[in-house]
């Protein structure tokens, strides 16, 4: 059984190096080798010459299949902002065809399980007329979509997941990530999201608790 997976998010800071690592870690637990991928990194810091994301090197370490860190994060710019500026100013502009070449050697290896992290939200531009919405279509990954548990969440993913549906890929279901310890309602908002959205719910993760803990992979693993 091979499983691969885009894990997105109805924003930027909701969750999904959290969840993604919560993911493979308890794929992990249950006997797959698992591979993290994060194909695009903004805010990067240099480091004996290489370019590193915190996110990134999450997902290396949550890995059981260590690849090069450059094959598992090989876009990376050191700007905390959208990745087509920084590539516009190095005379590099992203595509999709870019990205699925800088990915090739992580996509195509034969792990159990591999999770490739999005940036940003669902469509996060990687150009004037691509996004990285694109990158997912061409590749026809199965999307896992984070919810930030916070005030505006209702609109955010409601929006995100009409665009995904309009997208035509698949989506497995959805992860409630509790951001704020007090959120007012927010069990109301999640029974909300149940309710419009059809695909299941993977995991409602309580603040600060350990995501592979929260999380069901039974509609995943199939």
């Amino acid at each position: 059984m091979t499983i691969k997976i885009f894990v997105t998010g109805t924003d930027t800071e909701v969750g999904k190096t959290y969840v993604s690592v919560g993911l493979l870690k308890l794929l992990a637990s249950q006997g797959f080798s698992t591979l993290g991928i994060k194909p695009l990194a903004s805010g990067c810091e240099q480091k004996d010459g290489e370019l590193y994301n915190e996110d990134a090197m999450q997902l290396h370490s949550a890995s059981s299949i260590k690849l090069d860190y450059q094959a598992i994060n090989p876009l990376t710019f050191i700007p905390p902002v959208a990745p087509h500026i920084p590539a516009e100013q190095q005379g590099m502009p992203l595509s999709t065809q870019l990205v699925n070449e800088k990915c090739i050697t992580a996509m195509q290896y034969p792990a159990d399980a591999t999770i490739v992290e999005g940036i940003g939200g669902w469509l996060m531009p990687l150009s004037y007329n691509e996004t990285m919405a694109d990158f997912v279509v061409a590749n026809q990954l199965p999307v896992v979509l984070v919810v930030g548990l916070r005030l505006g969440c209702l609109n955010h993913t409601l929006l995100t997941y009409q665009a995904i549906q309009q997208a035509g890929v698949s989506m497995l279901g959805w992860v409630a990530n509790c951001m704020e310890p007090d959120m007012l309602a927010q069990q109301e908002n999640i029974s909300m999201l149940k309710a419009w959205i059809t695909q299941p719910c993977l995991g409602i993760i309580n603040y600060q608790q350990r995501p592979e803990d929260a999380l069901s992979i039974s509609d995943i693993v199939y």
